[in-house]
């Protein structure tokens, strides 16, 4: 059902980008293209460390997908690239930014793994700038990234923005907007859920989240490899438009969330339900459902983007006699919004 669902996506994805093609903005092919990678986190100390779950580190991780992205692009033309770190130390987000600026970078990528204090959440998201160029660049690469994770089999949360009291709240984002480079954070994956936790264990699986996120630098800036055999010259990049104003995170839960009951079987005790949502700020991707009035709710599930309304089977436990069943729809932001209950007598 999930990798269904991912396939889904990638068709949403391919008419979301049709979507932004009156204002396509094209990185100059040709030109030595200078790429900075920032492993993140490194040294020592809580925050220093990043996400710690399953027996990963972030920081360690962070820096062997960064070592096999300097590596992939490495092989392409017209490209320098280098790394904010190359060991595990600390490093402030002004000197990462501030080392990009000595070097001319085009682009700061900085890479990431997620984790939530729930451990409810699980997929890849994209942090952009919030305003003008800044925050169409960090969008357009965004959206090629997302194609890329979502070939691994990663569910994408999407490309978001998030602004603080002084600006982006990211200081990574901050700080190099402030120096005039455009810098995207990419969360690959949750070290704390087991549906990233599964792609986490396969073989060689940070190799290709490296290699992922090289070709979709390569794409968007355009690159060849005669190496590779690979030209992306032409490739068919899309554009958001230039925002006027900053772009800020969305607040507010989705508008709608409302269920109702379309068939319950006595005999396999399987009820169809169906749910109905709306968010207009914000895509829904999660849904999860009680069937004791809310008390507790099942795990997040992956909610079908090109739908507003869907259908699915909810199997009652034999040893209740009735079933209150309520549901959650949350938007990209982690933000839910609680439904209507349904009640039903099950003998």
């Amino acid at each position: 059902m999930k990798k269904g669902l991912i396939s889904v996506f990638l068709s949403f994805f391919i008419f979301l980008c049709s979507v932004f093609t009156s204002d396509i903005q094209t990185e100059a092919a040709g030109k030595n293209v200078v790429v900075v990678i920032d492993p993140g986190h490194g040294g020592e100390g809580e925050k220093n460390l990043g996400a710690q779950y399953n027996g990963f580190s972030e920081k360690e991780l962070t820096l062997k997908v960064a070592n096999a992205m300097k590596n992939e692009l490495e092989q392409y033309e017209n490209v320098t690239v280098y790394l904010t770190r190359t060991e595990d130390v600390k490093i402030s987000l002004e000197d990462r930014a501030e080392f990009a600026k000595s070097v001319n970078a085009d682009f700061v990528f900085s890479i990431h793994f997620n984790a939530s204090l729930v451990h409810e959440f699980y997929g890849s998201e994209i942090w952009a700038p919030s305003s003008g160029s800044f925050y169409q660049k960090g969008y357009n690469f965004g959206l090629i990234e997302m194609n890329e994770l979502a070939s691994l089999g990663l569910y994408q949360k999407g490309v978001k923005t998030k602004v603080g009291k002084n600006g982006d709240y990211y200081g990574i984002i901050r700080a190099c907007v402030a120096r005039d480079i455009p810098c995207d954070i990419i969360e690959h994956a949750y070290l704390d859920h087991g549906y990233d936790l599964q792609l986490l264990n396969s073989p060689d699986f940070f190799t290709k989240l490296g290699v992922a996120d090289a070709t979709a630098v390569a794409k968007y800036f355009k690159l060849k490899s005669s190496s590779k055999n690979v030209d992306y010259s032409k490739y068919a990049s899309v554009s958001v438009k230039k925002p006027s104003n900053r772009v800020y995170q969305d607040t507010s839960a989705p508008e709608k969330c409302s269920i109702s009951l379309i068939k319950y079987d006595k005999a396999s005790r399987n009820a169809l339900i169906e749910m109905s949502v709306k968010d207009s700020q914000s895509p829904v991707i999660y849904f999860s459902y009680s069937v004791d009035g809310g008390k507790t709710f099942c795990t997040l599930q992956m909610w079908d983007q090109t739908k507003d309304t869907q259908g699915f089977n909810v199997n009652i436990p034999a040893v209740m006699n009735t079933a209150d069943i309520v549901l959650r729809a949350y938007n990209n932001y982690e933000l839910f919004t609680q439904s209507n209950e349904v009640k039903i007598e099950t003998r």
